[in-house]
């Protein structure tokens, strides 16, 4: 299918970030070509099976397995099978940084700092010294997308901590295709970040 190219990002059977990439081929393709995008063609050859997590909901996160590289940058991928949304939804990332709640559903105004803990394309961890309620709901900033957004999430609950800063859970709420294509980026970019500070 000529023109057919969607953004997809690559990991390995442990869900650790690998490259971003572009599929070339239909989903539906006995065999995917994939454009390795920023020269991590060489780590994504390490692996044999690769998860490919779309960064368009309206197409499926996939499993399949390296079959060779033809040129540079470029793989020959079997598929194996179609991954849950869960996947993408629940793949929680460690994210450092500062932003604000601010109330939608409590009795309280103005706004309160929050420091991230980790981030999903479901949801948000972060510390705040002000007491939330259960089930409450807030807007909160996500200032590391490659466009600010504001989103809206609901307190689940009260984390485990080994800090003296209560750590709350939050789920997003009603998230339009736009801004959960620009968070789940984010993510995976993020993601990225870490791998490389841990080298």
């Amino acid at each position: 299918m000529p023109g057919y190219r969607y953004r997809y990002m690559i990991s390995d059977s442990q869900n650790e970030p690998l490259a971003r990439a572009i599929l070339e081929t239909p989903p539906n393709s006995k065999i995917w070509n994939i454009q390795i995008l920023d020269d991590d063609l060489e780590q994504v050859l390490e692996h044999e099976i690769i998860n490919l997590i779309s960064l368009n909901a309206d197409h499926p996160d996939m499993t399949g397995r390296i079959l060779s590289s033809d040129h540079v940058n470029m793989i020959k991928v079997e598929p194996v099978n179609l991954l849950g949304e869960s996947l993408r939804q629940n793949l929680r990332v460690p994210a450092r940084f500062d932003s604000f709640l601010y109330p939608v559903s409590g009795s309280w105004t103005g706004r309160v700092p929050i420091i991230c803990h980790d981030l999903s394309c479901g949801g948000i961890a972060f510390f705040c010294y002000f007491q939330l309620r259960i089930a409450e709901e807030v807007e909160l900033v996500i200032p590391i997308t490659s466009q600010p957004v504001i989103l809206r999430a609901r307190i689940l609950r009260l984390r485990p901590s080994n800090s003296n800063i209560p750590l709350y859970s939050a789920k997003f709420l009603g998230l339009i295709h736009d801004e959960e294509v620009i968070v789940r980026e984010a993510v995976f970019s993020q993601q990225i970040a870490n791998r490389g500070a841990r080298k």
